[in-house]
């Protein structure tokens, strides 16, 4: 007889340290966590730490430490690398590109173009897609609607049409890669005129063939800092983030399907929070996150892609 079966974020060994901002991928079938900031004593601290876990043991392990503290980067890994572009160091905006291999050995691909700090990331056909974010990590006014692409053979950063779509940039949106195309939904913009933080619903697909960008359906919640991550070839679950000074961190997710050009109603997050999702094999993992002003999580959770599918409500 079959019974149904309600699916459930599996909690795991929690992250070494709390963190926040970090870059994570599946390198090699392990889990690696670079950089991302966390706080004590009521100061921010910049990690240039990496951690690796195995999905088989289920421990953390300890990996080489960075060159230099980092977080908020562009990332995306291709299960032989984890690439890393821009970020911050607690100092200034970066420019460099790096692959993290399954061994911790750590490569300079090349160098961006411009320092640049809160952007999204996603490969597509050989080339991590830089999107957005600002040159100053404490100037959110100067935030970008850019597209760049970086050649990971040769680390060169080409140019791409920018979006301008939003009148405006948009810094920590949510990116993913989902039939060949980009794509970008919910982000964060300063308002001229009242000199607030502004959250985006909106959402683009760019065509790299094409070089241009299309509306889709926008996210049913305007947020920042939401997690994105590919479950198929044309489903994307988008999941955490900061909605409204009221609503503070949230847990909320949505899937959206890129065939359907739709969202729907998914299965929340585990804890309410900007956390990093990560896919690894056939599990979706979150990673940490900030859930709440001046904190950040340890916690580590997973769940089967398939069941984050099977989880999807009806349309709104």
């Amino acid at each position: 007889m079959n019974h149904a079966h309600a699916a459930t974020w599996e909690k795991l060994p929690s992250l070494p340290e709390p963190n926040g901002g970090c870059m994570a991928g599946c390198v090699g079938g392990k889990i690696i966590v670079v950089g991302g900031t966390n706080w004590r004593d009521d100061m921010k601290r910049w990690l240039d730490t990496v951690r690796v876990f195995d999905p088989a043991t289920k421990q953390w392990a300890i990996g080489p430490s960075l060159p230099h503290p980092l977080a908020y980067a562009a990332f995306a890994s291709d299960g032989a690398r984890l690439y890393m572009a821009g970020g911050a160091d607690g100092k200034r905006a970066r420019r460099e590109v790096y692959g993290l291999d399954a061994n911790l050995k750590l490569v300079h691909i090349g160098d961006l173009p411009m320092p640049v700090v809160f952007a999204g990331g996603a490969l597509q056909g050989g080339r991590l897609a830089v999107f957005g974010g600002t040159p100053d990590p404490d100037d959110w006014s100067k935030v970008t609607a850019d597209l760049h692409a970086v050649n990971l053979t040769n680390g060169i950063s080409s140019p791409r049409t920018p979006l301008t779509g939003l009148s405006h940039g948009v810094g920590i949106p949510a990116v993913a890669v989902a039939g060949g195309g980009l794509y970008t939904f919910t982000g964060a913009w300063l308002d001229p005129a009242s000199q607030q933080v502004r959250n985006v619903a909106a959402a683009f697909t760019f065509d790299f063939a094409s070089n241009s960008w299309r509306p889709v359906a926008p996210c049913p919640k305007p947020a920042r800092g939401v997690s994105a991550v590919a479950l198929d070839d044309s489903h994307i679950y988008l999941a955490g983030g900061h909605g409204t000074d009221a609503e503070g961190f949230l847990s909320t997710a949505f899937i959206y399907n890129a065939s359907k050009d739709r969202h729907t109603p998914a299965l929340p997050l585990p804890l309410a929070g900007m956390t990093c999702l990560v896919r690894c094999g056939e599990f979706v993992y979150a990673l940490g996150g900030e859930d709440r002003k001046k904190h950040r999580s340890d916690a580590c959770f997973r769940i089967r892609a398939a069941e984050l599918l099977g989880e999807t409500q009806p349309k709104l």
